[in-house]
């Protein structure tokens, strides 16, 4: 089992990181839908930088899901500890592999 082990397959890291960039660009895209609609009928080039941001992290995530399924990558493994630092429960949990709990809803704190 992955919990009791000290290494993690990089393949796993790596499309972990490719679903987490996946989702964080869909919260991006939804932010910035609630932002256009505040800003109705003023300039929207003031939000320029969601286009920008929302590139890097589709680039970002198809990098990693296309790193994960490199051949010499396959037999490659990371030290657990560097996920274990990542103070964020729903990216760990992504990282390796488990099915994230439901996100901290507004308003509310996530304790680590």
């Amino acid at each position: 089992m992955l919990e009791d082990s000290k290494e993690l397959p990089l393949p796993q890291v790596l499309e972990g990181l490719g679903v987490q960039l996946a989702v964080s660009l869909q919260e991006l895209r939804r932010l910035e839908a609630v932002c256009l609609k505040a800003l109705l009928g003023e300039n929207p080039l003031e939000l320029q930088d969601f286009d920008r941001i929302a590139q890097v992290l589709d680039q970002l995530a198809t990098c990693c899901n296309g790193l994960s399924r490199e051949p010499g990558v396959e037999a490659v493994q990371v030290q657990r500890s560097v996920v274990d630092r990542l103070t964020m429960g729903e990216i760990r949990q992504r990282l390796l592999a488990e099915a994230p709990q439901p996100s901290v809803g507004s308003g509310e704190v996530e304790l680590f």
